[in-house]
């Protein structure tokens, strides 16, 4: 008989670790709460049936599913069967009119299990055909690639790692995802309809999935002792203002009952001289499990743009589609950026948010799912008129609006560097030198407060500088210059407001492991100076003059465990460097000390109401 959990007594079993058994009945003793069966059907989301049957014989349509398998632990299909004078052999038997047995017994496990019909229905990249391929795809074993991606680095930034353009990864990806769902219907192990259906929901998702560097599972499902969150809490992707006195991150949080309660992910905040922070995100409404992430502060420090998704109710894990919100500082609600009202097509899932200096321009990418088929876009949403416009159309990566609003960078899926013009529309190759267009994938760009200056990475052999390493680039003036060593495998730029200063990382060689270094260049003096030191550090983020530059680091430092993310602030003049980002402390664990002093972590201060 299948075992029901609620209330406070679901709460204390899944805050337990490890969990004694599965909460769906088919598993064995020791699985984790979240554990699904290994078999190929499940974790390539071979739907045994049509699931436009079911929404008919359950009478509900897919979002009264959704929120009904929200609380797994305590909900399945069976529930809603019964409402309808159905048994769950009698729902299976309809749902699969073939009467094939394999089919009927699949469907019903379908029926009976909640996290197994919630995984299958709702977590269409909750799959192991990409990472069984992630040789092919990024270059690197399946093991490599899964603990990089817990490390919380992209599939883009692995594959880059590794030698893969963003062109390769994403049709590559394409290509085994159509395979994989080509052998179900070849195995008879789901209809044609359905693997269709399977599909589209799959490739519309794989541009924001292979941009994306939070790490949204699968997690691993077998074995006592595995963990269900990270050791501790951790932070990252910080964005400051252009007179650096505000810096904002994600915070992660490494307990399920603060995950369920205030959200997996948070965006957390600082004002630097005050020595206060706050939160920007907020509580979830009525305790109901969300996240905040993919920050970005507006240079002029007046607004945050950020994702915010729903998480299901046991593990607060994003579940369901995607929102791009903005919070004015200080401010009370959070404002809809993404879901205006009218907006065409059942759902949107929008993501990648980037906002001009004053917060009035937001631009964003979506996937609208259409009748037949859905599309991807790039949209600006101006505040001040209320307006929505789909800047472009197909896939693009990394895109950042410049801080007057002007313009916005991105990476086309052919891996060229471009500018585009919001007034006009008028497109600029970015990344060319004399002799044309990069022989070899430029990417990450990031521009000036006007878009004058765009610094982005190639391993192009055609623009200074010898090739096959990746370097960090400058256009300015038309004219194209090499602003990171020779000796360094540079990534991730950032760059002031007038151009004058581009921050970067930097490796000692491209598959250096988990140590990096953050460094800035002062384009007047030709002169580098490193900001890091110890750890991995990257992301970094410099205000105007270039006096003060944000960064993600794995450092060890007081109040943070060593090898976890935190978010430092470096003060260029005084030579000294303080973490913002605050960390629950693991049992039993003691902090490395680090030989240089860190200033005193800044202490936790007001939270912006929900």
């Amino acid at each position: 008989m299948k075992r029901r959990v609620a209330g406070a007594v679901a709460a204390v079993l899944l805050a337990a670790a490890p969990a004694a058994r599965g909460q769906d009945s088919d598993a064995p003793p020791g699985a984790l709460p979240h554990w699904l069966p290994s078999e190929e059907w499940v974790y390539q989301h071979w739907l045994p049936f049509d699931e436009g049957r079911l929404y008919r014989a359950l009478r509900a349509d897919r979002g009264a599913i959704w929120r009904h398998l929200r609380d797994d632990a305590a909900h399945d299909l069976e529930q809603l069967a019964r409402r309808r004078g159905l048994s769950a052999g009698e729902l299976a038997r309809r749902l699969v009119p073939s009467g094939d047995r394999t089919l009927v017994r699949r469907a019903r496990r379908v029926v009976t299990q909640g996290h197994l019909s919630q995984h299958i229905l709702f977590h269409s990249l909750h799959q192991t055909a990409v990472p069984q391929a992630s040789r092919h795809i990024f270059g690197t074993p399946n093991a490599e690639f899964l603990k990089l991606r817990r490390a919380e680095l992209s599939p883009l930034q692995i594959g880059r790692l590794h030698g893969r353009t963003a062109a390769q990864m994403h049709v590559r990806a394409v290509a085994v995802l159509r395979a994989r769902a080509h052998r179900g219907v070849r195995l008879g192990a789901t209809s044609r309809r359905q693997a269709r259906l399977l599909l589209d929901r799959q490739l519309r998702q794989v541009p924001r999935w292979l941009g994306q560097s939070r790490y949204n599972g699968p997690p691993p499902t077998i074995g006592p002792g595995k963990a269900l969150l990270p050791p501790a809490d951790y932070a990252n992707n910080p964005s400051i203002s252009d007179d650096g006195t505000t810096v904002v991150w994600d915070a992660y949080r490494a307990k399920i009952p603060e995950a369920r309660t205030r959200g997996e992910i948070v965006v957390r905040g600082a004002h630097v001289d005050e020595g206060t922070t706050f939160s920007v995100s907020g509580r979830s409404p009525a305790g109901r499990p969300g996240s905040a992430y993919n920050a970005m502060l507006a240079a002029g420090g007046g607004a945050v743009v950020y994702e915010q998704a729903d998480g299901n109710m046991n593990f607060a894990k994003r579940y369901g589609e995607m929102r791009v919100n903005l919070r004015e500082l200080p401010g009370a609600f959070a404002l809809r950026v993404s879901h205006p009202s009218g907006v065409a097509g059942p759902s949107r899932t929008a993501y990648n948010p980037s906002v001009s200096a004053d917060g009035r321009l937001v631009a964003f990418q979506a996937t609208d799912a259409g009748a037949q088929r859905s599309r991807n876009g790039l949209w600006v949403a101006d505040r001040a008129t209320g307006t929505t416009t789909r800047l472009s159309g197909g896939v693009v990566f990394e895109p950042r609006i410049t801080r007057d609003g002007s313009a916005v960078v991105f990476t086309t899926a052919a891996g060229q560097v471009h500018i585009r013009e919001i007034a006009t529309g008028r497109t600029t190759l970015v990344s060319r030198g004399p002799a044309g267009p990069a022989d070899a994938e430029a990417a990450e760009p990031a521009a000036s407060a006007d878009g004058r200056v765009v610094a982005f990475t190639s391993r192009a052999s055609n623009l200074g500088a010898p090739g096959g390493r990746s370097r960090v680039f400058v256009r300015a003036g038309g004219r194209v210059e090499v602003v990171s060593d020779a000796r360094s495998f540079a990534f991730e730029p950032a760059v002031s407001a007038d151009g004058r200063f581009v921050a970067y990382a930097a490796r000692g060689r491209a598959r250096a492991g988990r140590r990096a270094q953050v460094r800035l260049y002062d384009r007047l003096t030709a002169r580098t100076a490193t900001i890091s030191r110890g750890g991995y550090a990257s992301e970094p983020a410099v205000s105007a003059d270039g006096r003060r530059v944000a960064f993600t680091s794995t450092a060890p430092a007081p109040g943070k465990p060593a090898g976890l993310a935190g978010v430092f602030l470096h003060d260029v003049d005084s030579g000294t460097t303080r973490l913002l980002s605050a960390h629950a402390p693991v049992a039993g664990a003691v902090a490395k000390p680090d030989p240089r002093p860190l200033l005193c972590p800044l202490a936790r201060g007001h939270a912006l109401s929900a």
